[in-house]
This record gives structure tokens, C-alpha cells and sequence, in this order.
């Protein structure tokens, strides 16, 4: 009798375990998000995301911060200033924060400009020249010395800029950003400090 209860008690438990669904595999049976017009513009992220009828709110969470927005014909329109280059997760929820879609997630690729490290530089006895390459055109390209603004060019039509230096201006400290309409702008690319008169090619 013993040994049958024991049996009967096994078998309730690997069926119930046939039916337990997990936490990652219920997620991923949540609707989806959709988002459109990914931009950044006056230091904000501005982007156009559609929930489904079940979603009340969209949750932003950035850094570690949740903020939400009030969907309209369930669509919000968001807006959101912050600093930094990390990844935004989007999701609806219920009135009570209750999840009901799922994670959409917004990387740095969506909202900053792409680019790689593509410059050459030049030091005379006289002064220093420095071309930067872009990936695309139309790119405003910043010098800076330190937190210290040297130049701003736009590529117009073309995929390069030049600058020229005095050997004042010329220190270890040049960095430059590059961006693309609606876009942030890259992150700071070194530029290494020639301190004899000589050439340089950085493409990385």
C-alpha cells in the first residue's frame, strides 16, 4: 500500500511539472511592442512606440530608472532626456505596473551615431593638420582640447574634414565626436600626440 501511495505521489509530481510553464517562456508568449522614428534630438530620446489594447502605460527603464508613460490609442509618443550611452527597455504594462508585453530593447546603435576610429594626422615644425574620415556624409565632426571646443566641421556632401592647428592648439589632450542628423553623437575618439614633427594613420 505503502509502495503504491509512493508511486501515485511520484506521478502527480512529473505531471505537474509537464504543465509548469517557465518564467522566460511566459515572456516570450507576451506581445510585442513596435517602435518608429527613432531620433535624438535636444538631448532627448525621441521615439514613437505602439503597445497592444492590454498595455495602459509604457514603462521606461533607463539606468536603473523607471519612469511611465500614459499610452493614447494605445501609442505614446516619448520623449526622454538623460546622458550616457546605455540600453533603454521598453515594455506595457497595466494601470497597476503589471507587465502584460514583451521587453523591447533600444541599444546605443538605435539613437547614437555609428562610427569607428578613422583620422589621420600631421605635425610640422610650424603647425598640425588633422583629417578625420566619417562613414557617412553629412556628419559634424567636433574637435575638442580636453572639454575645450577647437572646431566644428560638417562633412556636407563628402565623408572627410580637415583641421588645421597652430602648435599652441596641437596638445596630448585632442579628442573628436562625430554626428549624424538625429543622432547622438559617438563617443570621444583619441587622437595620440605627435611630439616630433612626423605623420600618423589611426583606423581601428
Amino acid at each position: 500500500m505503502r509502495k503504491l501511495l509512493f508511486i501515485s505521489g511520484l506521478f502527480l509530481i512529473l505531471l505537474g511539472g509537464a504543465f509548469t510553464t517557465s518564467p522566460s517562456a511566459s515572456a516570450k508568449s507576451l506581445p510585442k511592442l513596435s517602435t518608429q522614428k527613432v531620433t535624438y534630438v535636444s538631448s532627448a530620446l525621441n521615439v514613437q512606440v505602439k503597445a497592444p489594447k492590454s498595455a495602459s502605460l509604457l514603462a521606461v527603464v533607463y539606468n536603473h530608472h523607471t519612469s511611465y508613460c500614459k499610452l493614447k490609442k494605445n501609442t505614446c509618443n516619448l520623449n526622454y532626456k538623460f546622458t550616457g550611452y546605455k540600453t533603454f527597455e521598453l515594455y506595457g504594462t497595466t494601470s497597476k505596473h503589471q507587465r502584460v508585453t514583451q521587453t523591447k530593447k533600444l541599444s546605443r546603435s538605435a539613437y547614437a551615431t555609428n562610427e569607428i576610429v578613422n583620422f589621420s594626422e600631421v605635425r610640422t615644425k610650424s603647425d598640425a593638420q588633422v583629417i578625420v574620415n566619417t562613414l557617412g556624409s553629412h556628419r559634424t565632426v567636433r574637435l575638442y582640447s580636453g572639454k575645450k571646443l577647437l572646431s566644428s566641421q560638417n562633412t556636407g556632401s563628402g565623408q572627410h574634414v580637415s583641421f588645421r592647428l597652430t602648435l599652441k592648439q596641437y596638445k596630448p589632450t585632442l579628442t573628436y565626436t562625430v554626428t549624424a542628423t538625429n543622432k547622438k553623437a559617438s563617443g570621444a575618439f583619441f587622437i595620440p600626440y605627435l611630439e616630433e614633427p612626423s605623420n600618423l594613420e589611426g583606423i581601428a
